[in-house]
């Protein structure tokens, strides 16, 4: 998956579900992710990652 779909993928969450970035990452990693860093793979996670950190940034600017 893309940095997009995760950026996407966050701000679903965060308007539908958990409103603290924190929260919203531990339910993507729960209910996405099986509670598995790479159970789609390394380049899965590293876009997670940096949608997350894209978002981190995004919030602190804001």
């Amino acid at each position: 998956m893309s940095v997009g779909y995760f950026d996407a993928y966050f701000k679903l969450v965060l308007a539908s579900r958990e409103p603290v970035v924190e929260k919203a990452k531990e339910f993507i990693e729960t209910n996405f992710f099986k509670g598995e860093a790479c159970y789609y793979g390394e380049q899965t996670h590293r876009n997670f990652m940096a949608a997350l950190n894209k978002l981190k940034g995004s919030t602190k600017n804001s």
